[in-house]
Protein backbone atom coordinates (compact mmCIF):
# COMPACT_ATOMS: atom_id res chain seq x y z
CA UNK A 1 0.00 0.00 0.00
CA UNK A 2 2.60 2.72 0.40
CA UNK A 3 4.46 1.92 -2.67
CA UNK A 4 1.44 2.44 -4.25
CA UNK A 5 0.58 5.78 -2.91
CA UNK A 6 3.96 6.33 -3.01
CA UNK A 7 3.63 6.07 -7.47
CA UNK A 8 0.42 8.00 -7.01
CA UNK A 9 2.03 11.26 -5.29
CA UNK A 10 4.58 11.12 -7.92
CA UNK A 11 2.05 10.77 -10.31
CA UNK A 12 0.47 13.67 -9.24
CA UNK A 13 3.21 15.89 -8.61
CA UNK A 14 5.91 15.33 -11.32
CA UNK A 15 3.69 16.84 -14.06
CA UNK A 16 2.07 20.09 -12.15
CA UNK A 17 6.13 20.58 -11.18
CA UNK A 18 7.38 20.68 -14.93
CA UNK A 19 4.42 22.63 -15.78
CA UNK A 20 5.26 25.06 -13.07
CA UNK A 21 8.81 25.38 -14.03
CA UNK A 22 8.46 25.76 -17.40
CA UNK A 23 5.53 28.39 -16.66
CA UNK A 24 7.93 30.31 -14.00
CA UNK A 25 11.46 30.22 -15.92
CA UNK A 26 9.19 31.57 -18.78
CA UNK A 27 7.76 34.27 -16.78
CA UNK A 28 11.20 35.38 -15.55
CA UNK A 29 12.89 35.32 -18.95
CA UNK A 30 10.35 38.18 -20.52
CA UNK A 31 12.25 40.65 -17.69
CA UNK A 32 15.65 39.33 -19.25
CA UNK A 33 14.35 39.33 -22.53
CA UNK A 34 13.58 43.39 -22.73
CA UNK A 35 17.09 43.82 -20.59
CA UNK A 36 18.69 42.10 -24.48
CA UNK A 37 17.25 43.75 -26.75
CA UNK A 38 17.37 46.99 -25.33
CA UNK A 39 21.52 46.07 -25.13
CA UNK A 40 21.17 45.02 -28.67
CA UNK A 41 23.03 47.25 -31.26
CA UNK A 42 23.76 45.19 -33.97
CA UNK A 43 22.03 42.82 -36.31
CA UNK A 44 25.38 41.04 -37.17
CA UNK A 45 24.55 37.94 -34.58
CA UNK A 46 23.58 34.88 -36.08
CA UNK A 47 20.04 33.31 -34.73
CA UNK A 48 21.74 30.46 -32.99
CA UNK A 49 23.57 32.70 -31.45
CA UNK A 50 20.28 34.52 -29.88
CA UNK A 51 18.74 30.45 -29.06
CA UNK A 52 22.20 29.87 -27.49
CA UNK A 53 21.58 33.31 -25.24
CA UNK A 54 18.31 31.92 -24.46
CA UNK A 55 19.58 29.06 -23.31
CA UNK A 56 21.91 30.02 -20.90
CA UNK A 57 19.85 32.65 -19.26
CA UNK A 58 16.99 30.25 -19.08
CA UNK A 59 19.47 28.06 -16.86
CA UNK A 60 20.65 30.47 -14.81
CA UNK A 61 16.88 31.61 -13.64
CA UNK A 62 16.18 27.69 -12.89
CA UNK A 63 17.54 27.90 -9.34
CA UNK A 64 14.98 31.05 -9.11
CA UNK A 65 12.65 29.13 -10.47
CA UNK A 66 12.41 26.10 -8.88
CA UNK A 67 11.83 26.25 -5.18
CA UNK A 68 8.59 28.08 -6.27
CA UNK A 69 7.39 25.16 -8.83
CA UNK A 70 8.01 22.53 -6.12
CA UNK A 71 6.17 25.30 -3.21
CA UNK A 72 3.12 25.37 -6.21
CA UNK A 73 3.59 21.79 -7.03
CA UNK A 74 2.54 19.96 -3.43
CA UNK A 75 0.05 22.79 -3.18
CA UNK A 76 -1.47 21.78 -6.16
CA UNK A 77 -1.53 17.88 -5.56
CA UNK A 78 -2.60 18.67 -1.57
CA UNK A 79 -5.20 20.44 -2.99
CA UNK A 80 -6.92 17.80 -5.06
CA UNK A 81 -6.43 15.01 -2.96
CA UNK A 82 -7.99 17.23 0.07
CA UNK A 83 -11.00 18.60 -2.35
CA UNK A 84 -11.39 14.76 -3.62
CA UNK A 85 -11.76 13.61 0.26
CA UNK A 86 -9.06 11.72 -0.57
CA UNK A 87 -6.12 12.58 2.47
CA UNK A 88 -9.74 12.06 4.46
CA UNK A 89 -9.84 8.51 2.93
CA UNK A 90 -6.16 7.95 3.71
CA UNK A 91 -6.57 8.75 7.48
CA UNK A 92 -9.24 6.77 8.17
CA UNK A 93 -7.25 3.98 6.41
CA UNK A 94 -4.41 4.36 9.02
CA UNK A 95 -2.32 6.49 7.27
CA UNK A 96 -0.61 8.93 9.85
CA UNK A 97 -0.33 12.23 8.45
CA UNK A 98 4.01 12.01 8.56
CA UNK A 99 3.68 8.98 6.07
CA UNK A 100 1.56 11.24 3.97
CA UNK A 101 4.07 13.96 4.13
CA UNK A 102 6.98 11.57 3.59
CA UNK A 103 6.59 10.69 -0.11
CA UNK A 104 6.44 14.56 -0.93
CA UNK A 105 9.86 15.28 1.09
CA UNK A 106 11.23 12.44 -0.68
CA UNK A 107 10.49 14.25 -3.95
CA UNK A 108 11.77 17.37 -3.04
CA UNK A 109 15.28 16.07 -1.40
CA UNK A 110 15.66 14.52 -4.85
CA UNK A 111 15.30 17.36 -6.52
CA UNK A 112 17.26 19.46 -3.98
CA UNK A 113 20.14 17.42 -4.52
CA UNK A 114 19.79 17.69 -8.21
CA UNK A 115 19.78 21.57 -7.94
CA UNK A 116 22.60 21.09 -5.59
CA UNK A 117 24.91 20.65 -8.11
CA UNK A 118 23.18 22.14 -10.91
CA UNK A 119 23.89 25.26 -9.05
CA UNK A 120 27.63 25.03 -8.11
CA UNK A 121 28.71 23.78 -11.95
CA UNK A 122 26.22 24.38 -14.43
CA UNK A 123 24.61 27.64 -13.61
CA UNK A 124 28.36 29.68 -12.91
CA UNK A 125 28.81 28.27 -16.52
CA UNK A 126 25.76 29.83 -17.89
CA UNK A 127 26.38 33.04 -16.19
CA UNK A 128 29.85 33.22 -17.91
CA UNK A 129 28.45 32.50 -21.31
CA UNK A 130 25.34 34.94 -20.57
CA UNK A 131 28.18 37.50 -19.85
CA UNK A 132 30.19 36.82 -23.06
CA UNK A 133 27.19 37.11 -25.21
CA UNK A 134 25.60 40.01 -23.67
CA UNK A 135 29.79 41.75 -24.58
CA UNK A 136 28.72 40.88 -28.30
CA UNK A 137 25.23 42.31 -28.18
CA UNK A 138 26.25 45.28 -26.82
CA UNK A 139 29.82 46.06 -28.65
CA UNK A 140 29.59 48.86 -31.26
CA UNK A 141 29.93 47.48 -34.94
CA UNK A 142 32.37 48.40 -37.63
CA UNK A 143 29.49 49.00 -39.48
CA UNK A 144 27.14 50.47 -37.06
CA UNK A 145 26.75 53.94 -38.65
CA UNK A 146 26.90 53.63 -42.67
CA UNK A 147 23.70 55.74 -43.89
CA UNK A 148 22.73 56.97 -46.88
CA UNK A 149 23.70 60.41 -48.18
CA UNK A 150 26.01 60.57 -44.50
CA UNK A 151 29.67 60.24 -44.54
CA UNK A 152 31.01 57.61 -42.36
CA UNK A 153 34.26 58.45 -40.91
CA UNK A 154 34.52 56.11 -37.67
CA UNK A 155 37.64 53.90 -38.99
CA UNK A 156 40.88 56.00 -38.64
CA UNK A 157 41.98 57.23 -41.79
CA UNK A 158 38.87 56.16 -44.21
CA UNK A 159 35.80 58.27 -45.53
CA UNK A 160 33.24 56.60 -47.01
CA UNK A 161 30.45 58.06 -48.50
CA UNK A 162 27.12 56.34 -50.57
CA UNK A 163 24.20 58.02 -52.25
CA UNK A 164 22.27 54.94 -50.80
CA UNK A 165 22.73 52.27 -48.13
CA UNK A 166 20.44 49.44 -48.21
CA UNK A 167 20.43 47.94 -44.32
CA UNK A 168 19.00 44.71 -45.27
CA UNK A 169 21.14 43.58 -48.04
CA UNK A 170 24.20 45.88 -47.28
CA UNK A 171 24.13 47.03 -50.95
CA UNK A 172 25.47 50.39 -52.04
CA UNK A 173 25.14 52.81 -54.82
CA UNK A 174 27.48 55.89 -56.10
CA UNK A 175 30.21 54.81 -53.60
CA UNK A 176 33.01 57.19 -52.90
CA UNK A 177 35.79 56.24 -50.10
CA UNK A 178 38.54 58.47 -49.23
CA UNK A 179 41.45 56.09 -47.77
CA UNK A 180 44.93 57.51 -46.27
CA UNK A 181 47.62 55.93 -45.37
CA UNK A 182 49.85 57.43 -42.24
CA UNK A 183 52.88 55.96 -42.58
CA UNK A 184 53.46 56.56 -46.38
CA UNK A 185 51.71 59.69 -46.44
CA UNK A 186 49.89 58.41 -49.48
CA UNK A 187 46.13 58.42 -50.04
CA UNK A 188 43.93 56.61 -52.47
CA UNK A 189 40.08 58.40 -53.94
CA UNK A 190 38.06 55.49 -54.92
CA UNK A 191 34.82 56.11 -56.96
CA UNK A 192 32.12 52.87 -57.67
CA UNK A 193 29.09 52.63 -59.60
CA UNK A 194 27.76 50.54 -56.82
CA UNK A 195 28.80 48.09 -54.10
CA UNK A 196 28.23 45.93 -51.19
CA UNK A 197 29.47 45.70 -47.48
CA UNK A 198 30.72 42.28 -46.45
CA UNK A 199 30.99 41.75 -43.19
CA UNK A 200 31.96 38.79 -40.70
CA UNK A 201 31.65 38.85 -37.06
CA UNK A 202 32.65 35.72 -35.43
CA UNK A 203 31.04 35.47 -31.75
CA UNK A 204 32.92 32.72 -30.19
CA UNK A 205 36.68 34.62 -31.34
CA UNK A 206 35.42 37.89 -31.44
CA UNK A 207 36.76 39.06 -34.64
CA UNK A 208 35.32 41.40 -36.62
CA UNK A 209 36.00 42.06 -40.73
CA UNK A 210 35.05 44.50 -42.77
CA UNK A 211 35.31 44.67 -46.81
CA UNK A 212 33.49 46.63 -49.65
CA UNK A 213 33.25 44.48 -52.95
CA UNK A 214 32.91 47.49 -55.48
CA UNK A 215 31.72 47.18 -59.18
CA UNK A 216 32.72 49.84 -62.16
CA UNK A 217 34.95 52.30 -60.86
CA UNK A 218 38.47 53.42 -60.43
CA UNK A 219 41.26 54.03 -57.91
CA UNK A 220 43.59 56.99 -57.80
CA UNK A 221 46.35 57.01 -55.93
CA UNK A 222 48.15 60.40 -54.72
CA UNK A 223 51.27 61.46 -52.79
CA UNK A 224 51.37 63.38 -50.02
CA UNK A 225 51.82 66.44 -52.74
CA UNK A 226 48.86 65.85 -54.59
CA UNK A 227 50.40 64.57 -57.33
CA UNK A 228 48.62 61.78 -59.49
CA UNK A 229 50.70 58.71 -59.08
CA UNK A 230 48.23 56.06 -60.94
CA UNK A 231 44.54 55.30 -61.74
CA UNK A 232 43.19 51.88 -61.94
CA UNK A 233 39.75 51.01 -63.89
CA UNK A 234 37.99 47.80 -62.61
CA UNK A 235 34.92 46.16 -63.08
CA UNK A 236 35.17 44.27 -60.18
CA UNK A 237 37.65 44.89 -56.81
CA UNK A 238 37.36 43.38 -53.14
CA UNK A 239 38.73 46.05 -50.78
CA UNK A 240 39.87 44.87 -47.12
CA UNK A 241 38.80 47.89 -45.09
CA UNK A 242 39.12 47.05 -41.30
CA UNK A 243 39.94 44.08 -38.91
CA UNK A 244 39.40 43.95 -35.51
CA UNK A 245 39.06 41.76 -32.29
CA UNK A 246 37.15 42.35 -29.65
CA UNK A 247 37.83 41.24 -25.98
CA UNK A 248 34.65 39.65 -25.04
CA UNK A 249 36.23 37.70 -21.84
CA UNK A 250 34.11 39.07 -18.88
CA UNK A 251 35.41 39.58 -15.81
CA UNK A 252 35.02 36.91 -12.90
CA UNK A 253 32.20 37.71 -10.50
CA UNK A 254 30.97 35.71 -7.69
CA UNK A 255 28.13 33.99 -9.57
CA UNK A 256 30.38 32.91 -12.63
CA UNK A 257 32.75 30.90 -10.09
CA UNK A 258 31.94 27.06 -9.54
CA UNK A 259 32.35 25.00 -6.28
CA UNK A 260 35.87 24.98 -6.28
CA UNK A 261 36.61 28.73 -7.34
CA UNK A 262 34.17 29.83 -5.18
CA UNK A 263 35.53 28.12 -1.98
CA UNK A 264 39.09 28.83 -2.61
CA UNK A 265 38.25 32.55 -3.01
CA UNK A 266 36.89 32.73 -0.15
CA UNK A 267 39.39 30.82 2.25
CA UNK A 268 41.96 33.02 0.65
CA UNK A 269 40.69 35.98 2.77
CA UNK A 270 39.74 39.44 1.97
CA UNK A 271 43.62 40.40 1.56
CA UNK A 272 43.88 37.96 -0.83
CA UNK A 273 40.79 39.24 -2.75
CA UNK A 274 41.77 42.58 -2.96
CA UNK A 275 45.70 41.98 -4.30
CA UNK A 276 43.84 40.30 -7.21
CA UNK A 277 41.67 43.61 -7.91
CA UNK A 278 38.80 42.57 -5.83
CA UNK A 279 36.91 44.50 -3.64
CA UNK A 280 35.26 43.88 0.06
CA UNK A 281 32.23 44.12 -1.31
CA UNK A 282 33.22 41.23 -3.58
CA UNK A 283 34.05 39.35 -1.18
CA UNK A 284 30.78 40.07 0.61
CA UNK A 285 28.73 39.16 -2.15
CA UNK A 286 31.21 35.65 -2.57
CA UNK A 287 29.94 34.41 0.83
CA UNK A 288 26.24 35.21 0.17
CA UNK A 289 26.32 33.51 -3.32
CA UNK A 290 28.23 30.37 -1.50
CA UNK A 291 25.37 30.34 1.63
CA UNK A 292 22.36 31.24 -1.06
CA UNK A 293 23.50 28.23 -3.24
CA UNK A 294 23.16 26.01 -0.45
CA UNK A 295 19.89 27.81 0.86
CA UNK A 296 18.35 27.38 -2.49
CA UNK A 297 18.03 23.70 -2.32
CA UNK A 298 17.11 23.64 1.28
CA UNK A 299 14.38 26.38 0.48
CA UNK A 300 12.45 23.68 -1.84
CA UNK A 301 11.87 21.57 1.28
CA UNK A 302 10.61 24.04 3.73
CA UNK A 303 8.16 25.07 0.90
CA UNK A 304 7.19 21.26 0.51
CA UNK A 305 6.40 21.18 3.81
CA UNK A 306 4.78 24.39 4.05
CA UNK A 307 3.05 23.49 1.16
CA UNK A 308 1.79 20.23 2.76
CA UNK A 309 -0.24 21.98 5.62
CA UNK A 310 -1.44 25.02 3.34
CA UNK A 311 -2.64 22.23 0.53
CA UNK A 312 -4.54 20.77 2.94
CA UNK A 313 -6.17 23.29 4.64
CA UNK A 314 -6.42 25.87 1.94
CA UNK A 315 -9.14 23.72 0.75
CA UNK A 316 -11.47 23.59 4.32
CA UNK A 317 -13.59 26.09 6.18
CA UNK A 318 -12.64 29.63 6.23
CA UNK A 319 -8.61 28.88 4.95
CA UNK A 320 -9.20 28.40 1.01
CA UNK A 321 -7.75 30.08 -1.30
CA UNK A 322 -4.38 28.52 -0.79
CA UNK A 323 -3.32 30.43 -3.79
CA UNK A 324 -3.57 33.95 -2.96
CA UNK A 325 -1.81 32.85 0.50
CA UNK A 326 1.25 30.87 -1.35
CA UNK A 327 2.19 34.02 -3.21
CA UNK A 328 2.21 36.29 0.14
CA UNK A 329 3.95 33.58 1.84
CA UNK A 330 6.49 33.76 -1.08
CA UNK A 331 6.36 37.90 -1.17
CA UNK A 332 6.70 37.83 2.96
CA UNK A 333 9.82 35.09 2.90
CA UNK A 334 11.94 37.35 -0.04
CA UNK A 335 10.93 40.77 1.45
CA UNK A 336 12.71 39.61 4.68
CA UNK A 337 15.74 37.02 3.16
CA UNK A 338 16.40 40.19 0.74
CA UNK A 339 16.03 42.95 3.66
CA UNK A 340 18.56 40.97 5.67
CA UNK A 341 21.12 39.83 3.50
CA UNK A 342 21.30 43.77 2.59
CA UNK A 343 22.11 44.35 6.14
CA UNK A 344 24.54 41.58 6.18
CA UNK A 345 26.23 43.17 3.24
CA UNK A 346 26.81 46.48 5.49
CA UNK A 347 28.33 44.57 7.86
CA UNK A 348 25.62 44.52 10.32
CA UNK A 349 26.03 40.72 10.89
CA UNK A 350 26.98 37.73 9.26
CA UNK A 351 25.79 36.50 6.00
CA UNK A 352 25.02 33.23 7.65
CA UNK A 353 22.37 34.52 10.01
CA UNK A 354 20.78 36.63 7.07
CA UNK A 355 20.50 33.54 5.19
CA UNK A 356 19.36 31.45 8.04
CA UNK A 357 16.77 33.75 9.75
CA UNK A 358 13.76 33.51 7.14
CA UNK A 359 14.18 29.66 6.23
CA UNK A 360 13.32 29.24 10.27
CA UNK A 361 10.46 31.25 10.35
CA UNK A 362 9.69 29.95 7.01
CA UNK A 363 9.90 26.68 8.96
CA UNK A 364 7.86 27.76 12.54
CA UNK A 365 4.69 28.41 9.44
CA UNK A 366 5.14 25.28 8.14
CA UNK A 367 4.76 23.92 11.71
CA UNK A 368 1.93 25.41 12.72
CA UNK A 369 -0.18 24.66 9.38
CA UNK A 370 1.04 20.74 10.11
CA UNK A 371 -0.35 20.76 13.83
CA UNK A 372 -3.58 22.28 12.68
CA UNK A 373 -3.95 18.98 10.46
CA UNK A 374 -5.03 16.98 13.79
CA UNK A 375 -7.99 18.54 14.13
CA UNK A 376 -9.09 20.01 10.41
CA UNK A 377 -9.06 16.49 8.92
Amino acid sequence: MPKLYFSYIASNFILPFFVSTVFFVLFLMTFELFRILSLMSSDEVSFLFLLGLMKDVMITLVPMAIPISVFFATIFSLNRMSGDSEYVALRAGGFQKKMILVPFLVIATGISISLYFFGQEFVPQAHKEVRRKIKVLSSTSLIQGIKSGQFFTRIRGITLFADNVNEVTKELEDVFLHIFDDKTKQERVINARDGKIIHNKDEETGLESFKLLLNDGNIVSRNSENQDLEKIIFDEYLLPISEKKFNYSASMKEIMMNFDELTLFIDNGLKSALENGFDKKDYVNAKYEFWNRINTPLLCLLLTFVGFGLGITGTRGRGKNSGGKAILILIGYYIVYFGLVGNARGGSFPILVAVIVPGVLLFLYGLKLYKTLDWRS
